[in-house]
């Protein structure tokens, strides 16, 4: 499926395999490699192709039908702006799995009076946009 849909977005977006490979700076061989599944990219090739294409990595892989934006749109980026990097949120995400029932359950109560409390003065702000994939590794 990835080389299907590598060749497909090349081109939707005007690439020749020459122009493809010139751009992730690879041989033309390896583009038609891809293309026909007998290799597929490292890691960081498959993100620039997702950064490049505008599409997420899973669209790319074949394991997803939403070809939607890779990126964040500028709202999404505005109420993530608070946020100095994804590696905070996630550290904080890490240390709420790390606590022990008790201090998760003191966490939720917090994080419940607070939205709470901000909802009564109109202070929250609106996340309904904002959608986080977490993934679990055993």
């Amino acid at each position: 499926m990835f080389g299907t849909r590598l060749k497909e977005l090349r081109k939707k977006n005007g690439y020749t395999q020459v122009t493809l490979a010139e751009k992730l700076g690879v041989s033309e061989g390896t583009i038609a490699m891809w293309e026909v599944g007998k290799r597929k990219p490292d890691f960081e090739t498959l993100c620039t192709l997702s950064e490049l294409f505008d599409v997420r990595t899973d669209y790319i892989l074949g394991q997803s039908d939403d070809a939607s934006s890779a990126t964040l749109s500028a709202e999404a980026i505005e109420k993530l702006g608070k946020w100095s990097t994804e590696d905070e949120l996630m550290d904080l995400i890490k240390l709420y799995l790390s606590i022990d029932d008790y201090g998760k359950q003191t966490v939720d109560y917090l994080i419940k009076t607070e939205a709470e409390r901000c909802r009564n003065q109109g202070t929250s702000e609106d996340v309904s946009g904002i959608d986080i994939m977490v993934t679990f590794r055993s």
